[in-house]
């Protein structure tokens, strides 16, 4: 006797129903949960483009009018980058599963643990304009996460990129020949401060639009690549988008163009995607896009881009993390990977606070602006 499929289909049935039930209640948010949360902060700190100024991801929807917000974050990195080891090195090994001393220094390029301590600042000082300015102090030593760095790739079946055959835990780095971008040890060093100028153009419910200036004030520490040792000036296109109440979508664009010294015009793209786990909390996912502000000297063959030099090819950093607030206090953390094109930390753990100093209650939006109040 044929069985019959009608239980199946009724399985089948409701699955499909529940499917549909939750893809519109992830569509479907609350009228009161208020505005959104994205996209993540954090500069660029990969050693080749840390001298130069770099976009952070930001709102194109401006603050309530007189909000002053400050903040503070903490960077962790690990980055490591070394030549190709050739047959010699690799038999060299066998017996002793580290390289020499000396070939070791021939070939590490970057190879050191660094953390990055930043303040910042934020005063939309009226409707339409917020002015900012973020400074940081780098601290940059030997460190102590190699081993488990090597244990995580290893448990993910991704290769080490050869750390397994350099001592752990150094600092040591050699970028280019000039005896700048060359040294080793712990060192600590303040960086250059960014002045940034936001001018929201129009804003409403869905979509956000602004642009925003820059300008970098060379006050790093130039001989250890914490600056350039001059300024730059940049300016970028933001894009905020919010289609259904849980999603938003966002994207900066822009320009950085050193006004002296060896580095180029660097273009930059930050797209990201928002869901809201609930009023408070987001998560999200970032990338960012950068070109580099020189070519590299060391000849290499990428497995996806084929013959290259290092530091040459544009950074593709994926950030995943979670964003949020409870009152005045806003807070996020994320984890930040060199995808794709591997110019970037190899790994970056970033925790970030603010508290902001809400505008007095009679400071109101000019009803004809249409902006929306984005979370403090």
């Amino acid at each position: 006797m044929k069985k019959s499929n009608l239980p199946q289909c009724r399985c089948h049935l409701s699955l499909i129903i529940c499917g549909i039930i939750l893809s519109a209640k992830s569509l479907d948010a609350a009228d009161n949960w208020g505005a959104a949360h994205g996209p993540l902060g954090g500069r660029n700190l990969h050693a080749p483009q840390v001298p130069w100024f770099s976009f952070p991801a930001n709102s194109a929807a401006p603050l309530p009018p007189g909000t002053i917000r400050s903040g503070i974050a903490l960077y962790f990195l690990n980055e490591f980058v070394s030549k190709k080891l050739d047959k010699a090195d690799y038999l060299s090994i066998v017996n002793t599963e580290k390289l020499s001393a000396d070939r070791q220094r021939e070939l590490i390029l970057i190879d050191y643990e660094s953390t990055v301590a930043e303040l910042s600042f934020d005063w939309q000082a009226f409707d339409s304009w917020r002015f900012s300015a973020d400074w940081r102090i780098h601290f940059r030593y030997g460190g102590f996460c190699d081993g488990f760095i090597e244990w995580w790739h290893e448990l993910l079946g991704v290769p080490n990129a050869n750390r397994e055959y350099y001592d752990s835990n150094r600092s040591y780095w050699n970028i280019r020949n000039e005896s700048q971008w060359q040294g080793r040890g712990t060192v600590v060093g303040p960086g250059d401060l960014d002045l940034q100028a936001l001018w929201s153009l129009w804003s409403n419910s869905k979509l956000s639009f602004a642009t925003v200036f820059a300008f970098k004030v060379p006050i790093g520490r130039g001989e250890l690549r914490f600056g350039s040792g001059y300024p730059d000036i940049g300016a970028a296109l933001l894009l905020d988008w919010h289609p259904w109440n849980r999603w938003g979508f966002y994207l900066n664009a822009g320009i950085i163009i050193p006004l002296a010294g060896e580095g180029g015009l660097m273009v930059q793209a930050i797209p990201a995607v928002e869901f809201r786990i609930s009023p408070d909390v987001s998560i999200l996912t970032q990338f960012n896009i950068q070109s580099m502000p020189f070519r590299g000297e060391v000849q290499f063959t990428h497995r996806l881009f084929g013959r290259s030099t290092l530091f040459t090819l544009p950074q593709t950093n994926l950030k995943i993390g979670l964003k949020g607030h409870i009152g005045r206090f806003g807070w996020e953390a994320y984890i930040e990977e060199d995808t794709f094109t591997w110019e970037g930390p190899d790994i970056l753990l970033y925790l970030g606070a603010t508290w902001s100093f809400k505008a007095p209650p009679e400071a109101a939006v000019s009803p004809k602006k249409q902006f929306p109040i984005h979370s403090p």
